[in-house]
């Protein structure tokens, strides 16, 4: 397993997008689990301990960016770090989604390099997050 980050949630309404995500990030040391429901994810989520959520924007139903403000809205979730998976290359959604809590985005297609750099990044925040806030307690 990787040192920095523990379980990823992979949330994507197409199973061989987390199929293939699960397969090459397991091969670099994570723990992946997938989902293809959003609303199935938030239980998921509740279920077990996740450090980070790679999360698809467009999706049947609930969309990508509702569950990032599902996500965002629980403090239970607070340490969770996500990252916004899309194929929709628009400079305005990806602010929309940093402005509502991701803490990283990337457009398919993309590699794992690029994911384990945005892994890297999120995590980092995270931390710096949780030291601060420890330090201010």
């Amino acid at each position: 397993m990787n040192n920095e980050i523990g379980k990823i949630l992979v949330v994507d309404d197409i199973v061989e997008n987390c199929d293939i995500l699960k397969i090459r990030m397991e091969k670099v040391g994570y723990d992946v689990d997938t989902e293809t429901d959003s609303n199935q994810a938030i239980d998921r989520l509740r279920a077990s301990e996740y450090d980070l959520v790679l999360l698809d924007i467009n999706m049947p139903g609930t969309s990508g960016i509702t569950l990032l403000e599902q996500i965002r809205g629980d403090e239970a979730f607070d340490s969770v770090a996500v990252i916004m998976i899309t194929a929709i290359d628009d400079v305005q959604v990806a602010l929309d989604c940093m402005r509502k809590g991701a803490c990283g985005y990337l457009t398919k297609p993309f590699n794992i390099d690029q994911i384990r750099q945005q892994i890297n990044n999120c995590f980092k925040r995270v931390t710096e997050k949780q030291v601060s806030g420890a330090a201010g307690a």
